[in-house]
């Protein structure tokens, strides 16, 4: 057999396919451009559902800790007002009382905004970051 036949003795003249047709440049450029566009909408869609993942589990934690901090908040400021009638009624001033509390508050939100600004706004940062990130 000559390299100018095929295995039934044959000749070809130019080179095949699979499916039978001439290898052509411009075939193989069509395919190949058809197959990168592929890959291409198929990285769109898998990206398009990773971010999707993504933004509802930040939802849903972003809901479930809305939901404990306001029923903390709500707490609290229940059990401010009772602390303040109490001290109220100890001090035979409701007012004084209520300043007292108040004052409290102050004072924890004074010692708050010193950590706050001492670095635990950078680790809180970082964190919601790696809970971005984390694939899990």
């Amino acid at each position: 057999m000559r390299a100018t036949e095929n295995e039934n003795g044959n000749p070809v003249s130019n080179q095949e396919t699979d499916e039978g047709g001439e290898l052509d440049f411009s075939t193989f450029m069509d395919s190949l451009v058809d197959d990168v566009k592929g890959y291409a909408h198929a990285q769109k869609q898998y990206l398009t559902l990773h971010v999707s993942e993504k933004v509802g589990t930040l939802m849903g934690k972003a809901v479930g800790t809305c939901v404990v901090y306001g029923v903390l908040g709500v707490s609290l400021l229940f059990f401010s007002v009772a602390l303040a009638f109490y001290l109220g009624d100890l001090l035979s001033s409701v007012p004084l009382g209520f300043v007292i509390v108040a004052g409290f508050h102050l004072l924890l939100l004074g010692v708050f905004m010193l950590w706050w600004k001492q670095g635990a706004r950078d680790r809180f940062i970082v964190g919601r970051i790696n809970d971005l990130n984390d694939d899990n």
